[in-house]
Formats: C-alpha cells, structure tokens, sequence
C-alpha cells in the first residue's frame, strides 16, 4: 500500500510538471486571443501635389542685361577683355556651348535708383532672358529697380555683389577704423534679395576663404586696381575672379533663379502712374532731360559728361543764383530727381510754384550731399510734396566753376 501510495504521488506530480512546461515548448499549440483594441481604417490617400513646373533650360542663344556702376562699367580693369561682364561672357559660353549677348547698361558713379526711372526705355531691342544688377558699392534703392522691372515684364533678376576697400590707404596701414568704410550699400541689395527672393551672386563669401579679408594688406593688391583711386575697384585678378564666380553660380542655380514660385510671395509693384525725364542714350529725345527744362536766363547748359563724347547728359550751371524751370507744369504726389555730385557739390533749392513773387513757391528739398569717392556721382534726392499744374524750378543757390550744379534725371508718380 506504501509503495503504491509514493508511485501515485510521483505521478501526480509528473502530470502537473508536465502542465506547466508544456505551453513554452514550441509545439505546444497556443491559444488565438482577438485583440480589444479594433484595427483602425486605413486613412484615404492624400491628393497629390501639383508638380512644380520644371524649370527652363539655357537657352542656346541667351541674352542677359546688366545694370550696375562703374566696376560694370570696366572700372579697374585694364582693358574691356579683362572686365568681369566679358569674362563673364566668355566663361558662360564655355560652360553651357550657348552663344550669349550681353546688354551692358552700366554708367560710372550711378545709383540703382537712377535705372528705375521710366525703365521701359530699356527694353527696346532684344528681350533678355535674365537682368543682372550690380550696385553692391553705388548703392541706392535697389528694391525699387526690381520693382520697375516687374511692373514692366517677367524677366528674372538676380543680384551681383561685388565690394571696394575705399579708402585703402587706411586697411593697408592696418587701422582698426578702417572697417568703418566697408560699404554699408552692399544692404541695399541684400534687402532687394529679401524682399523679391531673388538669388544672389556674393563675390566676398566667395573669396575670403582663399584669400582671407579681400581688404587686408596681403590680398588688397592681388585683388583690387592700385593705381588710381586704390581699392575703389576690382582690379584684372578680382574682375577675372567675379566673372568667373558669376558664370559657374549661374549655371548651378539657373533652375532656382527661374522658378516662378519665387515670385509668388513678392510684393506687387506699385499702380502710380509714372512719368518722367532722363539723361540716356536709350529711349524716346521726347522724354530727355533736355526738352524738360529751359534755363531761365543765362548760366545753365545742357553738357557732356566727359568732353569729347557725343552723349550729352546734365543740366549744368557755375552761376549762383541761377534758376532751371520747366518747359511745362508737371503734376505728382512723389517725385525723385537725380542730381549728379563731385567732390564740391553746389547747394540747390527744389521748389514748385510761381517763377516769380518770392516767398510764392513751396519748397520741396535743400540739397547738398558729398559722396566720399573720387570722381562723380549720380545721386538721387525725394522732393517731399506735391506738385499739380505748378512749374518745377531748381536754384543753384552757390553754384561756382569748382562747385558745379547738375540736374541729370527726374521720375516723377501720381496716385490713381
């Protein structure tokens, strides 16, 4: 009975081993529990987005436009083959096999602002694919400018920004105080590029990794002219470096510089009604500064900028108290005169009203402005107030032969 009683006990302990081992063996078939938790659906499918449209490719003939100062101009360099525009050129068609034209409208000592008026004289002649600005050292209103261009045509821009180290006698003694006159116009275009996304060309970002401060006393005679006016300009080296720099960015991001969503979320232009007088070579002799005014006695002259050329410019006087009156009244709620300063600018008195009666006329802007560089300067002056029906009078107040008073431009916008 003992020994059948322990054999029992042995094997009831077998069976419950054998219950509890038996679930982790892998043959052990185990039991399907459904999940509480239901199978969430399958969320629809999101429309697709519309494709962006593909960007243009270059053209095999492409015509490209440049506004800028005198360093577009060639300035610095010491012939038209070493200018950054036809190094440019050159290595553009070495890149991309096209045959390219470019349209250069640059003018020496000009702010962008100037460009801007009445822009549609420039667009006689070829239709460019692409407008390069360059006013990184003129400065001036360079949101403005593009703001002409797109009010007239959907021609891409992009920006170029070049430098100076004027005066460089300072950076290359070394002192300190010498960063001072980096040119705080190179923020002009940086807003213009803010505000129209427009894609730029930075020749510093590009340089100082090889060459250090383009300003230090190392790099500033590999890189600017020395000679004349010394850091004012690029000299063969920095125009051969620009052009190329130019030439390789723009093949690399002419899908980005040509996507119209760039634009989408720029500002639409201005819906004034614009009109205005200019000193150029393009557009209608109906619109030249020339048949807008008529001195008023004897000092003023229309005159050449350099003796010698053929394209006459400015009004110019050396007579103090000499008065420029318009041929006709002129009507506008803004206005902008382009008023070109050397070294010793005359002060002028803008004013509209009465060509007699003294104390008859409101007077819009006392201007006298030095602009720090060599040379000559087109520089713009806002005339702040109205003028409907009234002529436009300007009074070189102390002109004289070494203080000359120059009037080169006017653009003038009225409301509605």
């Amino acid at each position: 009975m003992a020994g059948r009683g322990s054999f029992g006990m042995a094997a009831l302990l077998l069976g419950l081993a054998l219950l509890l081992l038996a679930p982790l063996h892998r043959h052990y078939p185990r039991c399907r529990v459904a999940s509480v938790a239901a199978t969430a659906p399958a969320a629809p499918a999101a429309p697709a987005e519309p494709a962006a449209p593909a960007a243009p490719a270059i053209p095999r003939n492409l015509t490209i436009a440049i506004f800028g100062g005198s360093t577009t101009a060639c300035g610095g360099a010491s012939s038209r083959d070493n200018c950054w525009t036809y190094v440019f050129g050159r290595a553009l068609e070495a890149l991309t096999n096209s045959s390219v034209t470019l349209i250069n409208r640059a003018r020496g000592g000009t702010e962008a602002d100037y460009f801007s008026s009445c822009f549609p004289r420039y667009l006689s002649g070829p239709k460019p694919d692409l407008f390069l600005l360059e006013f990184a050292i003129n400065g001036g209103n360079v949101t403005r400018l593009v703001e002409s261009i797109y009010r007239h045509t959907d021609i891409p821009v992009a920006l170029v920004r070049q430098m100076a180290c004027f005066p460089a006698s300072r950076y290359a003694a070394g002192d300190p105080t010498a960063r001072v006159s980096w040119p705080e116009q190179r923020e002009e275009q940086r807003t213009a590029g803010y505000v129209y996304r427009l894609h730029e060309f930075d020749l510093v970002n590009e340089l100082v990794p090889y060459y250090g401060s383009p300003c230090s006393r190392e790099s500033l005679p590999k890189l600017f002219e020395t000679r004349i006016a010394p850091g004012q300009h690029l000299g063969d080296l920095g125009h051969r470096l620009l052009g190329e720099f130019v030439a390789r960015e723009l093949v690399r991001n002419w899908g980005a510089i040509n996507n119209a969503s760039r634009r989408a979320g720029a500002p639409a232009g201005s819906t004034e009604r614009e009109s205005c007088f200019y000193a150029d070579e393009g557009g209608s002799s109906a619109n030249s500064i020339e048949t807008a005014f008529a001195p008023e006695g004897e000092g003023w002259a229309f005159v050449e900028k350099v003796p010698g050329r053929k394209d006459k410019i400015c009004w110019q006087s050396a007579v103090p108290g000499s008065r420029l009156v318009s041929v006709a009244p002129v009507n506008f709620d803004r206005s902008t005169m382009y008023l070109e300063y050397s070294n010793r600018p005359a002060k002028l008195r803008v004013s509209c009203g009465p060509n007699a009666a003294p104390g008859g006329s409101e007077t819009f802007s006392e201007i006298t402005a030095l602009h720090g560089m060599n040379g000559t300067m087109v520089k713009s002056a806002s005339l702040n107030g109205q003028c409907h029906g009234q002529r436009l009078t300007v009074e070189a107040l102390d002109a004289a032969p070494d203080r000359l008073a120059r009037v080169c431009g006017i653009s003038m916008f009225a409301s509605g």
